[in-house]
């Protein structure tokens, strides 16, 4: 439930980044790297001191007038818990206030949905009392692939799930008794990228993040804000049909993105290549991309063509959009060496022009993007 209209939330969210990476770090410093007035630095830093979010440190150096005061993250002034539901998968993770995981664990995600987060819970509970009994616990950010009614908090669709209508915030928030924030796992990961990307992108006012899991997402960041839509979320392009009379998609059309370029097609394709035999036959994108560091011609044929894929639509959407920085996120991103420069070949067009609007792709900062942007999605709303 990241809906950001208030500049100084965003202005917040750079300042919490920066400190949390250099601290101490004092007001002027802070000025310089991300070249907010003072006026605006002070009022941010005042309203998180009151908060007991950061605190005024020693004093530096003097360099001919005042000392300045260094500012360091009151990383134990609370806990946040961090969800990424998956299709297969479901992982979380307990952080505290400088962002960093201090445990994690993965759960099987089966079941009826509702039962399925009740258990859910049941395992968080569990945790909290058995390790973090003392522990303050700010709020709770979820991921979940699909469209989310932002002001309730209910999965409004997941075709990858199979869920409908599912009441994920109040669910979880009756079972753990915190302040709940429920997000599209791709917006979820774009937003990771404003709280671990890297320092040098602080200015940064356009960034594409293009999440591959079972599906494919997109989270997108404009002008500094991460772009919402409308009540049920921004719905991505990740359905947009690359190919008319290509197979059907989970959403029930043809030939989405999502059906050529996701972890799920990949396999898929790895497995056609092999014709279906059962020997050292790989089951997740992990085992593909093994597979392919041993040199198997056939797994680097699957993700070369999903590099493909992915080029194509990468260079669909940079035409349209221009952002400064594309991200490619997801399991398949620690192939970057293989499916990289395939990607960037795509991009290149005449009608992007280097000298005018130079886009850097890359790969994710942190290896599980929407888990990591949890994170922030639980601190954000506590701030």
């Amino acid at each position: 439930m990241v809906d950001i209209h208030d500049i100084r939330n965003i202005n917040q969210t750079v300042l919490l980044h920066l400190i949390r990476e250099q601290q101490p770090i004092s007001r002027s410093e802070i000025a310089k790297i991300t070249g907010l007035r003072p006026g605006t630095i002070s009022s941010i830093v005042n309203r998180l001191i009151r908060k007991n979010v950061i605190y005024e440190g020693a004093e530096g150096p003097s360099s001919g007038g005042r000392k300045p005061t260094y500012l360091y993250i009151n990383g134990e002034n609370a806990y946040v818990l961090a969800i990424d539901i998956g299709v297969h998968e479901t992982v979380y993770a307990v952080s505290d206030f400088n962002g960093r995981i201090l445990k994690q664990k993965a759960i099987v995600t089966e079941g009826k949905p509702q039962e399925f987060l009740k258990k859910l819970a049941a395992e968080i509970e569990k945790t909290i009392k058995t390790d973090y009994p003392r522990v303050n616990f700010a709020g709770v950010g979820v991921s979940v692939p699909g469209l989310i009614r932002r002001e309730t908090g209910e999965v409004a669709v997941s075709p990858n799930l199979e869920w409908n209508n599912l009441p994920v915030k109040t669910i979880l928030e009756k079972h753990l008794e915190l302040p709940v924030y429920v997000e599209n796992d791709a917006n979820a990961a774009a937003f990771s990228e404003l709280w671990y990307g890297p320092l040098d992108e602080i200015k940064v006012k356009t960034l594409l993040y293009i999440l591959v899991v079972d599906g494919l997402g997109t989270g997108l960041i404009i002008n500094g804000e991460l772009h919402v839509g409308s009540q049920i979320g921004l719905g991505g392009f990740g359905h947009m049909c690359i190919e008319p009379n290509g197979e059907v998609c989970s959403c029930g059309r043809k030939g989405c993105w999502e059906t050529l370029a996701s972890e799920s097609a990949t396999i898929a394709r790895y497995h056609r290549l092999m014709n279906n035999k059962n020997d050292s036959i790989a089951t997740s994108i992990t085992d593909i991309i093994a597979q392919a560091n041993r040199g198997d011609e056939k797994a680097i044929a699957s993700l070369k063509a999903t590099a493909e894929y992915l080029g194509e639509g990468i260079a669909s959407l940079a035409h349209g959009l221009s952002p400064e920085i594309i991200v490619i996120g997801g399991d398949i991103a620690t192939a970057w060496n293989l499916i990289g420069p395939i990607i960037k070949g795509k991009v290149k067009s005449r009608y992007l022009i280097p000298s005018v609007a130079k886009i850097d792709i890359r790969p994710a900062s942190v290896q599980h993007p929407s888990l990591f942007g949890a994170i922030p999605i639980a601190l954000q709303n506590f701030f």
